[in-house]
């Protein structure tokens, strides 16, 4: 939530509990402040206040700041009217939204009193500080990489054949870049072929294996973030709050995500958390890191003890394993098994992978 200093806002509005940010002083108003990357962002946004409006008939209507999108606004306009007309007319009409990108806004419906709410939050909308977002760069081969990581996690999870097409699709690459991956000598021996082209792995393949931990330290990007607290770290701590706050995009890795994977994984408390964002087009908002601790400082020296590591995902399909819960997903055994490599946990590390398939040989 954005924190607004502004006297006159004071004013007039309070910070809210649950699923709002500020509700009016009268209780007539309410406004939510979130980020919507995409259509499903804003989709989720919208229902969620939908039903706020549904139980709160008291409330007359609810705007909805949006302070960063990746949709263009004739994209972003066309999403909203369609949002509006699937929902029913007492509902829509109490929704209002302001979008605030870059020191433009726009507004609907284009009334004085939305545009003082607008005009609150561009003049609050924070400098870039290192942690407003990042644009990952997209290393030589990293498309190559991941048809293998994506393969792999089918092997493990026993999923089956896949088309190359559809391989290709969930990379986010062409398909001759699908069928080069395929090609590589370290993989063809254990690759297999189905009557229909699909493909699939059939059997552990060792070459590839050892070349995806040995590339891992350059294909795989590492956002590092210390405490400059002086305190002893507590990823634990971390991974609680990290709960409540339940950014989009991100799963739980490392050895949060062993866990999951392998209920009897062999190791006492929790070194470092790690995360893996989801980010196909390099593009990474570390808000979320603020909200986290106001003592995490970005540290791009390896050597230096990290208490969170952010690993950005540069593929389509993110292959995430959502919980019943609704609280952060883990992350697919694939990169949970390369963060614990990452964290020396070399023998822990092998221990997940013979438990996912016990004919798994790694000598």
């Amino acid at each position: 939530m954005d924190i607004i200093q502004d006297d006159r806002w004071l004013a007039e509005f309070s910070p809210a509990e649950g699923p709002i940010d500020y509700l009016s002083r009268d209780g007539k108003t309410a406004v939510e402040v979130t980020q919507a990357y995409g259509s499903r962002d804003l989709y989720s946004a919208v229902m969620q206040l939908a039903f706020y409006l549904e139980q709160n008939t008291s409330v007359e209507q609810v705007c909805l700041v949006l302070n960063r999108t990746r949709m263009s606004l004739p994209r972003l306009k066309e999403e909203w009217s369609a949002l509006k007309r699937v929902l029913r007319i007492p509902i829509a009409k109490r929704l209002k939204l302001v979008v605030v990108e870059n020191g433009e806004t726009w507004i609907d419906p284009d009334e004085p009193f939305f545009r003082r709410i607008a005009r609150v939050f561009a003049l609050a909308s924070p400098s870039h500080d290192g942690l407003q977002g990042d644009v990952v760069p997209q290393q030589p081969g990293q498309k190559l990489y991941e048809v293998w990581k994506v393969l792999l996690n089918r092997w493990f999870q026993k999923q089956g054949p896949i088309a190359v097409g559809e391989l290709a699709e969930e990379v986010g690459c062409s398909y001759p870049t699908a069928r080069k991956a395929l090609d590589k000598a370290s993989l063809r021996s254990v690759l297999r072929t189905t009557s229909n082209r699909s493909v699939e792995l059939k059997a552990f393949p060792l070459d590839s294996w050892r070349e995806l931990v040995a590339l891992s330290g350059t294909q795989r990007n590492a956002i590092r973030f210390r405490d400059a607290s002086g305190e002893k770290p507590t990823p634990q701590g971390l991974l609680k709050r990290l709960q409540k706050v339940k950014p989009p995009h991100l799963a739980l890795g490392g050895v949060a995500a062993a866990r999951h994977w392998h209920p009897d994984f062999d190791l006492h408390g929790t070194p470092r958390l790690d995360l893996v964002y989801h980010a196909p087009n390099g593009q990474v908002d570390l808000e979320f890191v603020r909200k986290l601790d106001p003592a995490l400082t970005r540290t791009d020296d390896p050597s230096e003890s990290a208490v969170l590591v952010v690993r950005p995902l540069i593929r389509a399909a993110p292959l995430f394993i959502e919980k019943s819960d609704k609280t952060l997903p883990w992350t697919d055994p694939v990169e949970t098994a390369l963060d614990l490599y990452d964290l020396s946990l070399t023998a822990q590390a092998n221990q997940l992978l013979t438990h996912l398939r016990h004919e798994v040989r790694l000598a």
